[in-house]
């Protein structure tokens, strides 16, 4: 059987200008928000950046003071018990006091220092250095008075407590300034940041919003255009589909009468004797056949696409429906061979018929010479083999072998088909309860039908099309037919 398919591919959709606009806002949006978290990062890191300036600043603040404290109340201390050793002032409890200050500022001293050593990660090292050797002064004439030794704690005082006080604090001095500008300078920038902001706050964000309406209200009315399509579409099917069928219906009267007619011919004595009105019967009658199939196969699909197509299901002897298919066939002229194990079934006899006539006519149009039909029980299944030896199908072809409108590759249609005869084959074998499949073996093309055996216990019931098809299966062992006679 030879038959070449032609493919029809879907044709690209182009994409609007309405695709293009939706896609340039989104880019844009999705610009806007990487900018807005731009300036919530920046505004955030140029926060803790001020944050850590003004602190290190605030200890350098601390640092200055504390030293200023213990700087004058060691010098008074050491004043004070000058006057007492040589005047007997009677200051010892100044005395006691002032070195009580210098102890608690030299606590604060201690604490911005620790602060600003962890606040500046590049602290300059003179800070450090000036300031322990402030701090060590210091404690050196706390030390000398606490043991009394006047002398010595007035000429440290005198010697080195001013010097290491002014190295320390010009050194502070520098890395104060040095934060205070960094805050400025931050400051600086979080103001225009500030101002960014606050500019597209104002403008870009509503913008965007109006955008996103407007464009959100476009696609709206697209959906409903496109709803309107598709309703339109819908009635326009349901309309097609009400012709096809009312056109089938109306096509059978003429038909039946001209199948009548031709079958009167045929059994008229005189018109036997004629060769040529023989054959022109056979003629009319094959003709007549296939144009009924082809009324058949539009009904059927009209009512496939409707999900109004329905099964009568009952228990048929399986031999008589192969010939009821086979006969007027034959009368016609056709040589088709049979064999075929005696077999009860379950299936639709309108529905059975019509797949075995729709095989045969694709044998008879597309293969060889030779056709048959072997049919026999495998494993709870009867299988009917409709075969040819013609060249079969290409392997191209065979993946979509039971679909719609499947044509010769260089005609657009075949004479005598509208490309609907497997498609309904495949729907109503698998609505029968069964499969059809393709095979090719040793020279012989062969379509598969594989309908249920019927039980004792089964009744005739009503069933509805399916949905969907099962897969198909395959053929489990080759039947061992038996020959039948045709009347």
């Amino acid at each position: 059987m030879t038959k070449k398919g032609r493919v029809h591919q879907a044709r690209p959709l182009r994409r609007g200008s309405s695709g293009g606009r939706f896609a340039a806002l989104t880019l844009g949006v999705g610009v806007a928000i990487l900018l807005v978290f731009a300036l919530v990062f920046s505004i955030a890191f140029g926060t803790k950046s001020i944050a850590g300036h003004a602190l290190a600043l605030h200890n350098a603040d601390e640092a200055l003071r504390a030293a200023t404290i213990v700087r004058a109340q060691a010098g008074l201390a050491t004043h004070l018990a000058v006057l007492e050793r040589e005047f007997g002032f009677g200051s010892a409890e100044a005395v006691e006091l002032s070195l009580s200050e210098v102890r608690l500022a030299l606590n604060d001293l201690d604490s911005a220092l620790l602060g600003l050593l962890r606040d500046v990660t590049d602290l300059q090292a003179p800070i450090t250095t000036s300031a322990a050797l402030f701090n060590a002064t210091t404690i050196e004439i706390l030390n000398s008075l606490k043991v009394g030794d006047i002398t010595l704690a007035q000429q440290i005082a005198i010697d080195e407590l001013d010097v290491s006080f002014r190295r320390f604090v010009g050194n502070l001095v520098v890395e104060r300034d040095r934060q205070a500008a960094a805050v400025a300078t931050a400051s600086a920038i979080m103001g225009k940041i500030s101002n960014l902001s606050r500019f597209l706050v104002a403008f870009l964000v509503p913008t965007s919003a109006i955008l996103l309406y407007r464009e959100l209200a476009r696609r709206q009315n697209r959906q409903k255009e496109l709803e309107v399509r598709l309703d339109t579409e819908k009635e326009l099917g349901k309309a097609r589909d009400d012709f096809v069928a009312n056109a089938s219906h109306e096509l059978r009267t003429p038909l039946t009468s001209i199948l009548g007619l031709a079958y009167l011919i045929e059994e008229d004595g005189a018109a036997a004797a004629s060769p040529l009105i023989t054959e022109m019967v056979g003629l009319i009658i094959s003709e007549a056949n296939d144009l009924s199939r082809m009324v058949d196969d539009l009904l059927t699909t009209a009512r496939l696409d409707a999900g109004a197509l329905h099964f009568q299901l009952e228990n048929l002897n399986a031999v008589d429906e192969i010939k009821e298919v086979v006969n007027p066939l034959v009368r016609s002229g056709a040589v088709i061979a049979v064999q075929a194990e005696p077999g009860q079934i379950r299936s639709d006899r309108l529905r059975l018929r019509q797949v075995i006539r729709n095989l045969l006519s694709n044998a008879r149009k597309y293969g060889g010479a030779n056709a048959r039909i072997v049919a026999s029980q495998v494993t709870g299944w009867y299988e009917i083999r409709v075969e040819d030896d013609g060249d079969g199908i290409p392997d191209e072809l065979r993946q979509r072998l039971f679909q719609r409108y499947l044509h010769e590759g260089d005609m657009p249609t075949v004479l005598g088909s509208v490309g609907l005869g497997l498609s309904i084959v495949s729907a109503l074998a698998e609505g029968m309860g069964g499969a059809v499949w393709y095979e090719r073996n040793e020279g012989w093309t062969s379509f598969v039908v594989r309908i249920p055996l019927a039980t004792s216990d089964e009744v005739s019931a009503f069933r509805e099309a399916p949905g969907s098809h099962p897969p198909s299966q395959q053929s489990e062992s080759e039947p061992t037919p038996s020959s039948i006679s045709l009347d």
